[in-house]
């Protein structure tokens, strides 16, 4: 097809197999629902270590609290990602 021919309103865009295809808007949204996840998930377990330092009196439980959170935010961006592709790996 002639570049000058393209239609400008993307109805020639790839929508098929549940793929991002040309589709900027649904890149963004799982990059905002991934970083929003690891955000959440590094904060919660922060706050949850601060709580247990100042039940025991210890220093160690904040830095093994954000561990377990980057833990669960790659589970659940994992999740994330297959949902957005469809179930497929790639």
């Amino acid at each position: 097809m002639n570049p000058s021919e393209r239609k400008p309103s993307g109805e020639d865009r790839d929508k098929g197999n549940g793929s991002f295809g040309d589709n900027p808007w649904r890149a963004m949204g799982l990059i905002g629902s991934v970083g929003g996840t690891f955000a959440a998930c590094l904060g919660l377990g922060y706050w949850l270590g601060l709580k247990l330092d100042a039940a025991q009196d210890t220093g160690y439980w904040s830095i093994t609290g954000m561990a377990i959170g980057v833990v669960v935010a790659i589970v659940v961006a994992i999740l994330l990602i297959r949902t957005f592709t469809g179930g497929k790996a790639n």
